[in-house]
């Protein structure tokens, strides 16, 4: 059900609550945010309560509003269902809809509340609820970056689409993928705006992207001394201040390194790629690289897109 389904007074009940949240977690007020949880997230609330720390600090001066409220009734589903709950909301005089897949959700009723932070770096506070009662406590806390480096997931939409046009599809194909990172209101929501984007994605992807890039299926770029790096996926991501943007890059590795080694062989995987695709240099402001050792935690590399000959 959207907002615009909801009598007036279930709508401001749930946005009061969001928004109490919000104003919580923006004051870095964890135990409170914490009273305001449902009972299994409360009980090992550890990494909830950093999460609210980092972004407490991205937001302590922004302006908080709520601007969307979906309820999503899964009291039918059983206990213990790890199945994806699907949900699909038609937005009122649309053709639009917005659906929601939420793996091994417990039975109960659900909110998913989207607060903006309004600042010089916008944030978006998405969150779900669960109703105890008459009330509702969060049971899940989402937040993420409006923007990266000064632009919203429009304009990095756009700039896909016109590096697309240019014949530069690497560049394209990161691009996009900024774009959906910044535009979806959490991983398991989709909107027919976000389907357009990731078929639009897909229909520009350079033949060798055109199926994606896993662990299941990498994607091979060789250095020119001929040694071979087995990547697993492609993306990009925000600096911590938000002012600029990193290319990161993630390969398999089937052997462990002492670390000076390891981050030879990270800088010269970073070089390969950048060797074998050079539009990509022009954009991001420097390169992470992440090495997956099976039966490890991958070693990850920071380096500026400068320091890169």
């Amino acid at each position: 059900m959207t907002q615009s389904a909801m009598t007036g007074n279930d709508r401001q009940r749930i946005a009061d609550t969001a928004l109490a949240i919000a104003n919580a977690i923006k004051a870095n007020d964890s135990a409170r945010v914490q009273s305001m949880t449902i009972s299994s997230l409360a009980a090992n609330f550890g990494g909830t309560a950093y999460v609210v720390q980092s972004t407490s600090a991205k937001i302590s001066s922004d302006t908080l509003r709520v601007t969307q409220i979906y309820r999503l009734d899964a009291s039918s589903r059983k206990p213990g269902d790890t199945t994806p709950a699907d949900f699909s909301c038609a937005l009122s005089g649309s053709t639009d809809e917005v659906d929601f897949s939420i793996s091994g959700l417990p039975p109960g009723v659900y909110v998913f509340a989207m607060v903006e932070a309004s600042g010089d770096r916008p944030f978006l506070l998405a969150m779900l609820l669960q109703q105890e009662g008459s009330g509702w406590k969060m049971a899940g806390f989402y937040p993420h970056p409006r923007t990266a480096a000064g632009h919203d997931g429009l304009w990095y939409w756009t700039t896909a689409r016109a590096d697309a046009k240019a014949g530069h599809k690497w560049l394209a194909w990161v691009l996009y993928g900024e774009a959906d990172q910044l535009l979806r209101p959490a991983n398991f929501v989709g909107t027919t705006h976000l389907d357009m984007l990731r078929a639009e994605r897909h229909t520009n992807a350079p033949g060798e992207l055109s199926e994606g890039v896993s662990d299941q299926t990498p994607l091979v770029i060789k250095a020119k001394d001929g040694s071979e790096f087995h990547l697993t996926d492609l993306s990009s991501a925000a600096t911590d201040d938000g002012r600029g943007v990193d290319l990161v890059i993630h390969y398999r590795t089937e052997a462990a390194a002492d670390p000076a080694a390891a981050r030879a062989r990270n800088n010269a995987a970073a070089k390969a790629v950048l060797d074998a695709h050079p539009e990509l240099r022009n954009v991001f402001t420097g390169v992470s690289v992440l090495a997956e050792i099976p039966g490890q935690a991958p070693f990850a590399t920071e380096q500026p897109m400068s320091e890169i000959p």
